[in-house]
């Protein structure tokens, strides 16, 4: 077999997981209760993009689920490391 048959076949199996692993994060975020907006500030989150996704935190406590987005989470970072 040859080195380029080989490759294409490898890349044909990297699309094909990279796509998978898409999809099911995206089928995850959907499943997953959230609020549609930062807890603190109110920035709309949209569940579809994959960025915001992998930005924003979920702070879990046993009652609810805080959603906070990456300016709120350093102003939190932040404040932590001015009270130590």
């Amino acid at each position: 077999m040859s080195n380029n048959l080989k490759r294409k076949i490898k890349r044909k199996k990297y699309i094909k997981e990279r796509k998978d692993s898409e999809k099911e994060l995206a089928n995850t975020i959907n499943n997953i209760f959230l609020p549609d907006e930062c807890s603190n500030c109110q920035e709309p989150f949209d569940k579809e993009s994959r960025e915001m996704a992998m930005t924003w935190k979920v702070v879990a406590n046993s009652e609810r689920k805080h959603l906070i987005c990456p300016k709120c989470w350093d102003i939190i970072e932040k404040s932590k490391i001015l009270d130590t």
